[in-house]
């Protein structure tokens, strides 16, 4: 059970795709920085976190959504508190 954070926008660098290839069932992604940016605008891993978002596992954090001036589509938008907690809950992470 990985925590993966992207922080890089898919318009940047291959990050979310790399990162969404090595994904499993149990891990949990968490966008943050630039990589808000994939939440909300239409990309080629698009569908992809639509698909991780559904089953729980996509996370946007909520302070760099509101600094990038967007709004979140997909996955659940969190706090710094929130943030913490994942790290708490999953073994380990990683970070792109």
């Amino acid at each position: 059970m990985i925590l993966h954070t992207v922080k890089t926008s898919p318009f940047q660098t291959l990050a979310l795709h790399n990162c969404l290839n090595l994904l499993a069932e149990a891990d949990t992604l968490l966008l943050i920085e630039d990589a808000v940016i994939a939440s909300c605008a239409e990309h080629a891993d698009y569908l992809q976190l639509q698909k991780i978002s559904q089953q729980g596992r996509l996370m946007v954090l909520s302070s760099d959504l509101e600094a990038r001036g967007v709004n979140n589509n997909i996955g659940k938008t969190c706090d710094y508190h929130d943030f913490v907690n994942l790290v708490i809950k999953h073994k380990s992470q990683i970070s792109w």
